[in-house]
């Protein structure tokens, strides 16, 4: 009888702190032990010889069924869990959908249920627009339930305001919950809106100037302001500026809980991509691209330790989706080419790791190791599900994902799995690939053949460790 129910072979382990050649050993979807053991100890063995061993992904930032302007992406989890077991991710975290006088906690089962059809281990993020004595008990429940995290929004109409955002900090700070928050100051974004409307310019560009790094900078300082003010630890998403990294490097000098996110696409994409007039809308998110200069300010930040984090924000919408608002005349160009009216989002959730290998890794700016960080390793930490998830350790989950360093995939649609018509990475050449995904010691994608269609996801309760409120120091 075999003692194991798989084995991996001559593996390059990757954690954080170092790469050990070892053979890994899997029973019961726990990993049972790193050493060296016999392949017919196994039911089944995979040799991983001069490839290396990751833990799984874990996506803390996506959105799918997101309403945004009146759509509602067609994406369901299923697609959007192959997707991510394609790109190496074995756990994913999305958000409730929230609107003003619903309860907080409600909307969070409610998206909890619509995970269900997951094929890979899902957890669930809560939304505050405001704070009323009924959303600020349900972070109570939401706590005490296994849903730590949430959202606000500082623009849009799901926006909650400085007043709200002070109270529902203060309580955070109690029940050790995490804000997440999406900084772009409305009045700005708002104010620049009218501006090139009156003017007549709305075209792709302009969406750009509409949001610049001012804009982000500004809600930036506020709500750390707001966080250090409530002694709050934060979570800042999506961060494009290194006027806001400066906030954060100051405020993480005393180990203060401040944590940032940045995204792949803000890493290896930019504004020129705005100036195309037939597609350039495609690339509308929110905050916008930037330009080379903030790229290469990211990059420092993610060497410097500043970003912590990286999250895809994957907002899938076809082509249709995104133009739905949008009219052509009889020559097919846009009759009224209106940022305003195009929906927000862009797709990243099966290229988050093989941009990082290949634009970090490959291209000499960060080591393997801090990819497994910025992708696995700190996300469960900050998230509540280490060393559950983001470890290959005795006891974790046997989440692995195998990478092969030296693959060369030339990107389009035509080889992501999201079922979305344009890649805004068209053409890009990417070296190192995840080949092989493994979710709770079941091979889901082997060779690049999907396995997984039996395969069902789980709920991941968390529960985000006191030092996460205390510091910054993510090894304590």
């Amino acid at each position: 009888m075999e003692k194991y129910d798989l084995i991996i072979k001559n593996a390059n382990v990757v954690s954080p702190e170092n790469t050990i050649l070892c053979d890994i050993a899997v029973k019961d979807e726990k990993i049972a032990g790193l050493g060296s053991y016999d392949a017919k100890d196994a039911a089944k063995c995979i040799d991983a010889a001069g490839k290396y061993v990751m833990p799984g992904g874990v996506e803390a930032h996506m959105h799918c069924h997101c309403p945004f302007q009146g759509v509602t992406g067609k994406i369901d989890f299923d697609t959007q869990s192959v997707a991510a077991v394609y790109g190496g991710v074995t756990t994913y975290m999305d958000f409730s959908n929230m609107s003003r006088g619903q309860s907080p906690y409600q909307q969070v089962l409610e998206r909890a249920k619509e995970m269900e059809k997951s094929i890979i281990d899902y957890g669930v993020h809560g939304k505050f627009l405001d704070a009323t004595p009924e959303a600020v008990a349900d972070m109570e429940k939401l706590v005490e339930n296994g849903f730590p995290t949430f959202k606000i929004f500082m623009t849009y109409d799901v926006m909650c305001n400085d007043a709200d955002m002070d109270v529902l900090f203060k309580k955070a700070s109690e029940l050790h919950a995490m804000p997440m928050v999406h900084c772009e100051d409305n009045t700005i974004a708002t104010e620049n809106d009218k501006k090139f409307k009156e003017a007549g310019d709305t075209s792709w560009p302009r969406f750009a100037d509409s949001k610049p790094v001012e804009c982000e900078a500004e809600a930036f300082k506020r709500a750390v302001g707001c966080a250090t003010k409530n002694n709050s630890a934060l979570l800042v998403v999506h961060t494009t500026t290194d006027l806001a990294l400066s906030v954060a490097r100051e405020v993480q000098k005393d180990k203060f809980p401040l944590y940032v996110e940045t995204g792949p696409h803000y890493l290896t994409l930019t504004r020129k991509l705005y100036d195309d007039p037939q597609r350039g809308h495609l690339a509308i998110c929110s905050p916008p691209l930037r330009t080379e200069k903030e790229q290469a300010e990211l990059w420092a930040g993610i060497q410097d330790g500043t970003i912590r984090l990286i999250g895809s924000d994957d907002c899938s919408f076809y082509f249709s989706e995104k133009s739905m608002n949008l009219q052509k005349d009889e020559d097919g160009n846009w009759i009224e080419p209106n940022y305003m009216k195009v929906v927000n989002g862009l797709s990243g959730l099966e290229l988050r790791l093989p941009l990082m290998l290949s634009e970090g890794v490959n291209k000499g700016r960060i080591s393997i190791n801090k990819v497994c960080e910025l992708t696995s390793t700190n996300v469960a930490k900050i998230y509540g599900c280490y060393p559950q998830k983001g470890a290959i350790a005795v006891g974790s989950d046997a989440d692995l994902v195998i990478v092969d360093m030296d693959k060369k995939v030339t990107l389009n649609q035509d080889v992501l799995h999201n079922g979305m018509d344009y890649c805004l990475h068209e053409g890009m050449e990417v070296t190192g690939w995840p080949v092989t995904t493994i979710a709770r010691g079941t091979v889901l994608m082997e060779d690049r053949a999907f396995k997984g269609v039996d395969h069902k996801g789980k709920l991941i309760r968390r529960h985000i460790d006191a030092a996460r409120f205390e510091t910054c120091d993510l090894n304590k």
